[in-house]
């Protein structure tokens, strides 16, 4: 029963972290669509938005 109680109150936190993780890269997908994505990111939020979007993660062309 005690593992109950700690499921059901460690739901809501889960899901809470869940829902601010992809509302930042909700954000970040939303302001790179008004910059260069040509150009390298200009701090940690963008660097982790383009890393999950796949934008920017490509190897440059010669490279092998």
């Amino acid at each position: 029963m005690n593992a109950f109680y700690i499921i059901s109150a460690a739901c809501p936190v889960l899901s809470l972290g869940v829902a601010a993780f992809l509302v930042l890269i909700a954000v970040g997908a939303r302001k790179d669509d008004r910059s260069d994505l040509a150009s390298p990111p200009g701090n940690r939020l963008d660097a982790i938005t383009r890393r999950v979007v796949g934008v920017g993660t490509g190897s440059k062309e010669g490279d092998s």
